[in-house]
């Protein structure tokens, strides 16, 4: 990955201070957070001080420091919208139980694709994702999905505007092979990522037929192997449609 000199130190450690909380099972004191985040103790008192006053984090019994109910003025936003997709879970809960693999339901935040929805497979070892996760909006199969409405040119833009040295960033045409294949098939494949996991991706429309989230399912190389790609494709396409119906 590329790192972008062309930021605020102060601020990536405020950030980095928040989601160690966010992170803690039951908050941290200050040492702890020194030690985790490599500042000073002024630097952070400063840091913490400024939470407080703003009402994001609060103080807990023997000086320990967690997230506040504050923050939740800034994030109603994204809670209203991951609300509105939660009506879809049941449709994705069905899919993971007949396909046997997780699914996930990403959607577009600005440059990047982030995970808001997942539903677990049934198997007792299977591969998964993280709720909150994001990765480049022009990545794998989700990538293309959520860009199927784009222009080439806009696409191009994206890929140009990336920070990050992935394999779509190095070869733009792995994106529109992948566009080309949504709009034959309805869904597009990707093997051999990054992290050695495969995906199959469809798009969920909004009532105003605009593609409002990505509907994915993530498997091992055998899950797709022979016929098993085409059947994995029309389970994923017939619950995208149901998905869309109820959005």
């Amino acid at each position: 990955m590329e790192t972008n000199t062309n930021t605020i130190p102060a601020l990536e450690r405020a950030i980095l201070y928040l989601k160690s909380l966010a992170e803690s099972h039951s908050g941290m004191s200050q040492p702890e957070l020194c030690k985790q985040l490599g500042i000073t103790q002024s630097s952070c008192s400063r840091i913490t001080q400024t939470f407080l006053e703003h009402g994001w984090i609060f103080k807990r019994e023997k000086n320990i420091y967690d997230l506040a109910p504050g923050l939740l003025s800034l994030t109603k936003k994204l809670a209203d919208q991951t609300k509105r997709l939660e009506v879809l879970y049941p449709q994705m809960r069905l899919l993971s139980e007949k396909s046997g693999l997780s699914c996930k339901l990403s959607v577009r935040q600005g440059m990047d694709q982030v995970v808001v929805l997942r539903s677990e497979s049934p198997r007792p070892m299977s591969i998964s994702g993280k709720i909150g996760v994001h990765f480049p909006i022009i990545e794998g199969s989700v990538g293309a999905t959520l860009l199927l409405e784009h222009s080439n040119i806009e696409i191009i833009t994206l890929v140009d505007e990336c920070k990050e040295l992935i394999a779509e960033k190095k070869d733009p045409s792995l994106i529109f092979n992948r566009l080309k294949e949504l709009r034959e098939n309805g869904y597009t494949f990707l093997e051999n990522n990054r992290w050695n996991v495969e995906a199959i991706s469809a798009p969920i429309y909004n009532k105003e037929g605009h593609i409002e989230a990505a509907l994915t399912m993530l498997g091992f190389p055998h899950d797709f192997e022979g016929s098993g790609l085409a059947t994995l494709g029309k389970m994923l396409t017939s619950t995208a449609k149901k998905c869309s119906k109820e959005l």
